[in-house]
């Protein structure tokens, strides 16, 4: 009995350990996390599987472990505009949260991905014991629409150039990984993925990238995009009109 209830402990610990590095629970207090922890259920999914979609009902929330998923929504014309690239400790659903709405995007998983979910009754239920954790909520919500209303800024402001040079930064400042021969992006995309992230075609994307290629501003192996000269990438995107 001893060694369950502590197997048991150990496991509370680590899911409240997992969810210090999550922006919506950091500064949360202990026992709301260790509540929230005990509530967490493991999930895999292989690349290229579907989380949810647009449309679906929003109940759950996802906290990624290992992996890395894309959120993307349908253009007038049929193709992905891909919103945002999540990979470990990131968020999916989050506003499943707060309303009963369907979910406003989809999500599939670029590499094989391990994931906790969280239900929206769970995490009520012990937000109502914790009413002063609700401003991390809203902190993470408004940081959302800022990345979002910087996306829609970036598609009428900034040419396809500056465009794929503001992502792939973004990109490395958030997971890069250095190599011998600058920062891996860390992010295995192909190109026509890359083109729906900025909306544009997998052909400019393709010839912007030989063009920087031939430039060493970046080396580009199969899904592998090396930022070679980040100075001059950065003049990329500051060049842009």
């Amino acid at each position: 009995m001893t060694t369950r209830r502590s197997s048991a402990s150990d496991r509370t610990d680590e899911a409240s350990d997992l969810l210090r590095n999550v922006v919506l629970f950091r500064g949360m207090p202990p026992q709301m996390l260790e509540e929230l922890g005990r509530r967490l259920r493991p999930d895999r999914y292989r690349a290229h599987s579907d989380i949810f979609h647009e449309g679906d009902e929003g109940s759950t929330l996802y906290i990624i472990l290992s992996g890395a998923v894309k959120i993307y929504i349908p253009s007038l014309d049929g193709r992905e505009v891909v919103l945002a690239v999540h990979r470990k400790y990131d968020l999916l659903g989050e506003m499943s949260l707060l309303d009963d709405d369907p979910r406003s995007a989809s999500a599939t998983t670029i590499e094989d991905t391990e994931v906790v979910k969280l239900s929206r009754h769970d995490f009520l239920s012990v937000l109502d014991r914790h009413p002063e954790a609700q401003r991390a909520i809203i902190d993470v919500l408004v940081a959302r629409l800022r990345a979002t209303n910087q996306s829609i800024q970036d598609a009428y402001l900034l040419d396809v150039p500056g465009r794929l040079a503001r992502r792939l930064l973004a990109i490395a400042n958030e997971h890069g990984e250095p190599t011998e021969d600058g920062v891996d992006i860390g992010l295995r995309v192909s190109q026509q993925e890359l083109a729906n992230m900025i909306g544009a075609s997998r052909v400019a994307v393709n010839k912007q990238l030989q063009q920087w290629r031939k430039q060493r501003i970046v080396d580009v192996n199969r899904q592998r995009v090396t930022i070679v000269n980040r100075s001059a990438l950065e003049r990329e995107y500051s060049l842009s009109p």
